[in-house]
């Protein structure tokens, strides 16, 4: 939550979870962060670049192209279920990963 207080600026208050599992919570995000980076690493590499000329001046336009529909429901199944078959946690986990990675992309 935050207060603006004057010409002073904004004062924000911190709220943190209380919980007992800061030991087993660790491991939770950095896998969910390394699946994430392994989605925009798999997007990325679909990605072909052609070079257009503007018509009329000496600029060029680097233009993406991608190699396959990476909006596809077809495709998105197939990453999820191929992140899934390492994934030691629950398969929610997996869905908001890719829902991260295609907002980032």
């Amino acid at each position: 939550m935050c207060a603006h207080k004057g010409s002073q600026g904004v004062q924000c208050a911190e709220n943190s979870l209380k919980h007992e599992s800061g030991e087993e919570l660790l491991p939770l995000l950095l896998a969910h962060r390394d699946v994430v980076n392994r989605i925009l690493e798999e997007l990325w590499s679909h990605i072909e670049w052609k070079k257009r000329k503007l018509p009329g001046k000496k600029q060029w336009r680097l233009l993406p192209k991608y190699k396959v529909d990476i909006h596809s429901g077809k495709y998105k199944k197939k990453l999820r279920e191929s992140l899934l078959q390492e994934w030691p946690y629950a398969a929610h986990w997996v869905d908001s990963a890719i829902k991260t990675a295609y907002s980032i992309f």
